[in-house]
């Protein structure tokens, strides 16, 4: 190459996958209404290939299939422009694919009227269109189709044989109409049948999934406080020890046991101590932060999780809590009862097993207990 030749850069060719987003768009609902229309052009290209080898045999004339054709790729194109703009993403016939599926039975209407010896095909593809209503159409909008379709037939079967009675026979016509008049209400009942199968699967669905929801609820919440329970609040406090020996950032725990809890019990009865637990467990998830984690560990025991987070900034959370607790208790608590907690606080090393940490704050939680009380203290 001469020196002095400025270089050009071409953009490098788009390959298919790059162009789909553009040509379909970004999201659900949009990219499949698009596609819809797309796969409606395409459609209509290869029923256009069809109308000019009837030209070529002399089924129809050419101006007519120009027009035909011309102008079921005119309204595709305004469709398309319509539905890649998100103009029609909601509303009574999102993507316009019903107003496609009717603009298709008219059409074949015309077609029909230009086909004279070729027009007995065209009831394929009419009822073609009936099949493909079943999955977009409701029955009662099939129904609706499958009766415009077969009244416009019969007024279009009328209307050539009394234009062009020598190309359209009576007797030919009145046999095509009788199969269209058996075949698209079969279709109809077809639909029917399909969409109650369909709506018991999504009801099916719908149960199932809330089934799985309670299941999971059962298996992961305490059932009393609404807490993360003690198997789940383990395997979580693991996830969360290996992310953060991953990030290299600081991980603690703590270890909270309500005081003279048994005390409750004895005096007023497991009702309101089950309310006690209930109420601090409320408390606490106020109080600490989104990314903490609250579970029950056992009894009138809880184990808090708080990623990101040191042994001093942990201790200063329990503080917190305990203040709002005494702050609140005699208004939160049943009975008006003054409730305090002791806490066991610790950061797990990066080497040491979960147990381990775990036990360290059980003692810190002891030794609080033991030397008085309505405390926290490192371990």
């Amino acid at each position: 190459m001469n020196p002095s030749t400025p270089s050009i850069d071409l953009p490098a060719p788009r390959s298919l996958p790059s162009l789909l987003p553009s040509l379909l768009g970004e999201g659900e609902p949009l990219r499949t209404q698009t596609f819809g229309v797309v796969f409606s052009t395409a459609t209509y290209l290869l029923y256009g290939l069809i109308t000019w080898y009837q030209v070529r045999v002399g089924l129809m004339r050419s101006d007519i299939g120009w027009t035909l054709t011309l102008l079921a790729l005119s309204l595709n194109a305004m469709a398309y422009i319509v539905v890649r703009r998100g103009w029609v993403l909601t509303g009574r016939d999102p993507g316009l694919a019903r107003t496609q599926l009717l603009f298709g039975v008219a059409l074949m209407f015309a077609a029909y009227a230009a086909l004279g010896l070729g027009a007995s095909g065209l009831l394929v593809v009419m009822a073609s269109h009936v099949v493909y209503s079943m999955f977009i159409m409701n029955p009662r909008q099939v129904w609706t189709l499958v009766g415009f379709t077969l009244g416009g037939l019969g007024l279009t079967m009328l209307a050539c044989h009394w234009l062009w009675p020598a190309r359209y026979d009576a007797t030919v016509q009145a046999n095509g109409f009788l199969y269209a008049l058996l075949v698209m209400p079969l279709i109809a009942l077809l639909a029917h049948r399909i969409t109650a199968m369909t709506q018991r699967l999504k009801a099916q669905h719908v149960e199932l999934q809330d089934a799985l929801g309670r299941l999971h609820e059962l298996a992961t919440r305490d059932e009393l406080t609404r807490t993360h329970n003690r198997r789940h609040i383990a395997d979580l406090l693991e996830i969360e020890q290996a992310q953060h020996r991953r990030m290299s950032l600081p991980l603690s725990v703590a270890l909270i046991d309500i005081d003279l809890f048994k005390s409750v019990n004895d005096r007023h009865g497991h009702a309101v101590g089950d309310q006690v637990l209930r109420c601090f467990s409320q408390l606490a998830r106020q109080q600490l932060r989104e990314s903490d984690l609250l579970g029950r560990w056992g009894g009138e025991e809880f184990l808090v999780v708080l990623p990101n987070t040191s042994r001093g900034a942990a201790l200063l959370a329990m503080n917190r809590l305990q203040q709002r607790l005494a702050t609140v208790s005699s208004d939160l608590m049943p009975m008006g009862l003054r409730i305090t907690f002791s806490a066991g606080v610790t950061e797990l090393s990066a080497d040491e097993g979960i147990d381990q940490a775990i036990e360290r704050a059980d003692q810190a939680m002891y030794r609080a207990k033991t030397s008085g009380r309505a405390r926290s203290l490192e371990g």
